[in-house]
């Protein structure tokens, strides 16, 4: 099955206020890429067919071809929900499989990014996009620096993407500027921290990616009353040596914390029997996993943060919890946790090892956030190494590529039920 060893995942685009445009979607295997192009004459199998897709054309790379056979078996709810999808394709992949995208998904859903690696592809790039805007695509161009001979295609397009670990803040300024003339919207990828994406918003960059929502912004915060009592309230949750009575006092003192909570179990606990009190729920799912949901709507109302950055726990958290249990050397519950507080620096833009110190954590749970030391740092890693795309050092963990993409498409899905149970 050709599951079995693909890795997928996805990178949000935001727009200026940081709300979610779309999704990037990025396919790839454990190690270097093998040749996947089917021999003549030898009959494809695999992936596709799942989806009642006869054959995959001959596509010219590998990535794409990767990429395509994700979309085919996985399909695009899966992966994004309701959001765009940006595919990253070379021309001559689009002329040969333009079929096969609008087969995938409707025009308004899935958005190609054209790469251009040569000037010589002018004349194949000029009857993708044709062929793409026939069909009702909006259109992205990657691989434009201001090249006089592809001006005219850049100022046509929907959106130019450009790496800032490729260009500098200059020259993406006069990028900015050379496209003002047409419609083209600039994206800058590849942001590393709160600095880099200020920078690219002076530059009148109007979509940003990269994992710059997952790092502290920069040292411009108060030390909010708020924040001190969130961090009162996570030390009791966090404590090993809370007492169950004392918990389940903690929770139903709020009574709006605890209506959230049991709405929320009830929404994603996949047990039979309905969750009714904060002391049932302690009974039935564990005071860890109690304090971990706990924990999560407390993150959910920490103020002006993007909510991008909660699906990121939910996601870590989840992933987490399944590669705990797929290597067996570690609690689940815990895994969770670990993967729910790795993003609490980036909600309180305040160094982990300072929010630490305030929390009585226990010791595997610490140097994992800290060190990412130990089997719970060995599982938050992997969880890391995956979202970034960093899938070469996912080999050492022994575990199946299936079974990481599985672990991560369940993530993505509980953060959706979470999403609806949160809204409603």
């Amino acid at each position: 099955m050709f599951m079995r060893d693909l890795l997928v995942r996805r990178q949000p685009i935001f727009t200026r206020r940081l709300e979610v445009w779309g999704y990037e979607i990025v396919a790839g295997r454990f190690g270097l890429l093998e040749p996947t192009l089917v021999p003549p004459g030898r009959p494809q199998t695999g992936g596709l067919a799942l989806r009642g897709l006869s054959a995959l054309p001959p596509v010219p790379s590998d990535e794409a071809r990767l990429l395509l056979e994700a979309l085919a078996e996985l399909g695009l709810p899966a992966l994004v929900g309701d959001s765009l999808a940006v595919l990253r394709l070379a021309p001559a992949t689009v002329l040969v499989a333009r079929e096969l995208l609008v087969s995938l998904a409707p025009p308004d859903r899935l958005v190609p990014l054209l790469s251009l690696h040569s000037p010589s592809e002018r004349d194949v790039l000029a009857d993708a996009l044709d062929s793409l805007r026939e069909a009702g695509f909006r259109v992205g161009l990657a691989g434009f620096r201001g090249q006089p001979e592809l001006l005219s295609f850049a100022r046509t397009a929907d959106f130019v993407a450009v790496s800032c670990q490729e260009v500098g803040p200059d020259e993406l300024a006069g990028l900015a500027d050379v496209l003002r003339a047409g419609r083209a919207q600039l994206l800058a990828t590849d942001i590393d921290t709160y600095e880099l994406y200020e920078r690219c918003r002076e530059c009148r960059v109007t979509l940003f990616s990269g994992p710059f929502l997952a790092v502290p912004r920069p040292a411009r915060w108060t030390r909010a009353p708020s924040n001190r009592a969130l961090l009162l309230l996570l030390a009791r949750l966090q404590d090993p040596e809370v007492e169950f009575s004392e918990l389940e006092a903690l929770i139903s003192l709020d009574v709006g914390l605890t209506y959230r909570l049991l709405r929320l179990v009830n929404s994603v606990w996949y047990g039979r029997r309905r969750i009714e009190s904060v002391r049932q729920a302690l009974l039935l799912l564990g005071t860890r996993l109690v304090s971990a949901w706990v924990t999560l709507l407390l993150m959910a109302d920490i103020p002006d943060k993007p909510h991008e950055l909660l699906t990121t726990a939910v996601i870590r958290a989840r992933m987490a919890e399944l590669v705990a249990a797929a290597r067996g050397r570690a609690s689940r519950e815990a895994a969770f946790l670990v993967g729910l507080l790795s993003v609490l620096d980036a909600l309180l833009d305040r160094p982990m090892e300072e929010l630490l110190a305030a929390l009585p954590l226990a010791d595997d749970l610490r140097t994992a956030l800290l060190d990412r030391q130990g089997e719970l740092g060995v599982v938050l890693d992997a969880v890391l190494a995956y979202e970034r795309g960093h899938w070469e050092r996912l080999v050492a963990l022994g575990l199946r590529p299936s079974l990481l993409t599985s672990a991560y498409l369940d993530a993505i899905a509980l953060a959706r039920e979470i999403d609806l149970a949160m809204a409603a």
